[in-house]
């Protein structure tokens, strides 16, 4: 049932945005170079969203063992990124190829501002985001929503002990691969809501409810800031600072007090 459940929303993203479009140009800063190419960035559209939907559905239903997460090879981890990638190329190719950095938002001007930007949205996002998500906790706690005890998921303890080069591998992948889709491609087209919606949602495979609120939140502050300077380059870094932070320093740090 949730898988028509997927599938029945994924649609109705897919077909709101294909008559947002025909009737008020929502992919105005898109340019079809044919009718034949509108037609083929609809379908190829629409399938990435069905693809990912059941994808995240299946993710979020069968959460992986540590078990299995210890098999698990280490390329599998990006394959939803190379699928990202795989997409945001067929889209670049059915409108006449812009310049990169046109496509993805990225000026020639102003990179070392940027980056700096992107440094004290990090760090002020990730301040930010901890605090709201504790006071977040404290009310689901109140509520008596919140368990007295949770347990991490298998996915967050296996990502506490990978080493080093892998974990700055995923960083390094999810900073730009996913800031390039939801930001670069998504946000520029749908809206900074819309966007950081999906955003959490392709997070479900961390297992922990309470973290996709903290990844929404983060998404916002990310997605606020790319509307305010039009520039890619502030939420890639922003990200990788966040990841970086958390990858690096808070699990590992929360797993060592817990002696785990």
């Amino acid at each position: 049932m949730s898988y028509f459940v997927a599938l029945g929303l994924t649609l109705a993203v897919w077909l709101a945005i294909v008559i947002l479009n025909e009737r008020i140009g929502l992919l105005r800063c898109d340019e079809f170079p044919s009718t034949a190419a509108k037609v083929f960035a609809y379908i190829w559209l629409g399938l990435f969203l069905v693809i990912t939907g059941l994808l995240t559905t299946f993710a979020a239903q069968h959460q992986p063992t540590s078990a299995q997460l210890a098999k698990t090879p280490f390329y599998a981890l990006f394959e939803l990124h190379a699928m990202f990638i795989i997409f945001l190329l067929g889209w670049w190719l059915a409108t006449r190829r812009p310049p990169l950095r046109t496509f993805l938002n990225i000026p020639r001007e102003g990179t070392g501002e940027a980056v700096l930007t992107g440094f004290a949205v990090g760090f002020g996002g990730w301040i930010f985001t901890i605090v709201m998500l504790l006071l977040f906790a404290v009310i689901l706690k109140a509520g008596g929503v919140l368990p007295d005890k949770m347990e991490p998921s298998p996915m967050i303890a296996f990502l506490a002990k990978v080493a080093w080069w892998k974990k700055a591998l995923i960083v390094g992948s999810a900073m730009t691969v996913e800031e390039a889709l939801f930001r670069g491609f998504l946000q520029k087209r749908i809206g900074l809501i819309a966007s950081t919606i999906l955003f959490a949602l392709a997070h479900t495979g961390l297992g922990q409810p309470l973290l996709l609120v903290g990844v929404s939140i983060i998404s916002l502050v990310i997605g606020t800031t790319f509307y305010r300077t039009k520039n890619l380059i502030p939420g890639v870094v922003a990200h990788g600072v966040f990841d970086a932070v958390q990858l690096f320093v808070i699990i590992p740090i929360v797993f060592r007090f817990a002696g785990v």
